[in-house]
């Protein structure tokens, strides 16, 4: 099979032009003086940035990746398969390594993944702004006491009418995650969707007596968090409650541990358990994490889903507090376990969707179908054209598999089992 680059020179000179001529390159590069390089079988591309922009000049790699030539094939296509979109995943997984400066290429991950979207031809496009719904919310903060975190002023954000939906963030996230429903789909014209942010996330600020830095969520915290806000929010109908990765998760904990509270839940993007999330660069005082933990999460999504959407989700995780995704991650990571609860959960809890993006790296689909089959009462979906931010990255195409999701609330008797 012949080199997946026969002209190495003549490469470069294009990834030149091409990033030149790309805005979100310009912007992630501004200022940047770095060198790195992709490595294949028989070629080696340097890339060479200084104060921005990608010179000729020749220059030693502060790191390098190395991948066989197939698997840089996979990632370099326009329309990459469920997995190998990520260069993160890549490392992961063993398929490609990192040669040189970790802490380098940690610093700037953002430019690598950049450029293999340029490569890809992964263009920011936006959509008229006509095709947006205006974002119509009512908003208010209810005071709770939070197990282990105390007394608590939470922002909770609303609209629309009908069967209550309360959606929670992913880790380290906020309620903006759920602006898409609204200004995307139809949604809200025939349920209310309730979403809040947890203290020391958002709009909620740290709980009263406590310090900014001081933040941590275990499973009595977390579940706390929800009943205490549905509970003060009085509701005039058991609501369902949704969430993706760590909320995904913690959706499932709360209807087995406070079951009259809750009509089901829909679970995207969670396993029986979690691992290899956390790592020392989450909260490293010399990699800025208002870049490298947006990066840390945005290959978790499908490439499919539109650029805007994903560039949202990338700009929230740019904005949250320090130490907090960390935070969070340490209840997925190290609360949650689907063993910790399955005695409460029988064929007479509320029922449990669990449903599951494709492209999400983080948690593959087998093991929210493992999650499913430990749920007594419980279905099972595939969303194949998603990743792990299924509500947030392409509320469109979330939308029908949100509202199959909550009609088999709705419809299915307590008694059914799993339905695959």
């Amino acid at each position: 099979m012949a080199s997946i680059i026969s002209d190495c020179a003549a490469f470069g000179r294009e990834l030149a032009v091409r990033t030149s001529a790309d805005g979100a390159f310009a912007d992630l590069a501004r200022g940047v003086t770095v060198a790195f390089e992709l490595r294949g079988q028989d070629w080696a591309v340097g890339v060479n940035i200084v104060d921005g922009e990608i010179t000729g000049a020749e220059s030693e790699p502060w790191f390098t990746l190395e991948m066989l030539d197939d698997d840089w094939r996979s990632t370099f296509a326009a329309s990459p398969s469920p997995g190998d979109q990520s260069i993160l995943a890549a490392i992961k997984t063993g398929r490609a390594r990192l040669i040189g400066d970790e802490l380098a290429f940690a610093q700037h991950v953002q430019l690598v993944r950049r450029l293999i979207e340029v490569i890809r031809g992964d263009l920011p496009t936006h959509q008229a702004e006509a095709s947006h719904r205006e974002l119509s919310l009512r908003g208010e903060y209810v005071r709770v006491e939070i197990p282990q975190l105390g007394i608590c002023d939470v922002f909770v954000e609303r609209a629309g009418s009908g069967v209550s939906l309360v959606c929670l963030a992913t880790a380290g996230s906020d309620s903006r995650q759920y602006h898409g429903l609204v200004t995307e789909t139809d949604i809200v014209d025939r349920h209310e969707l309730i979403a809040f942010d947890l203290p020391w996330h958002g709009k909620s600020n740290p709980a009263w007596g406590r310090r900014s830095t001081e933040y941590s969520l275990t499973s009595a915290s977390y579940v706390g968090a929800i009943t205490a806000v549905v509970e003060a929010l009085d509701l005039d109908d058991l609501p369902i409650l949704v969430g993706s990765s760590m909320a995904g998760a913690v959706v499932v904990e709360a209807v087995a541990r406070r079951p009259e509270l809750f009509r089901g839940a829909i679970a995207c993007q969670a396993g029986p358990r979690v691992t290899g999330r956390r790592t020392a660069w989450l909260r490293s005082p010399v990699v800025n994490q208002a870049l490298h933990i947006p990066e840390w999460t945005y290959g978790l999504m499908s490439p499919e889903s539109p650029f805007e959407m994903r560039d949202r989700v990338w700009w929230g995780y740019s904005q949250g507090g320090f130490g907090a995704y960390d935070a969070d991650l340490g209840y997925y990571s190290q609360s949650w376990d689907i063993d910790n609860v399955r005695h409460l959960l029988s064929g007479s809890s509320p029922h449990i969707v669990v449903m599951s993006g494709a492209y999400d790296t983080s948690v593959p689909t087998t093991a929210s179908e493992a999650l499913a089959a430990a749920i007594p009462n419980s279905s099972f979906r595939v969303m194949p054209e998603l990743g792990h931010f299924p509500h947030a990255e392409n509320p469109r195409a979330f939308a029908p598999h949100l509202q199959w999701a909550i009609g088999r609330i709705l419809d299915t008797a307590p008694s059914e089992g799993h339905d695959k």
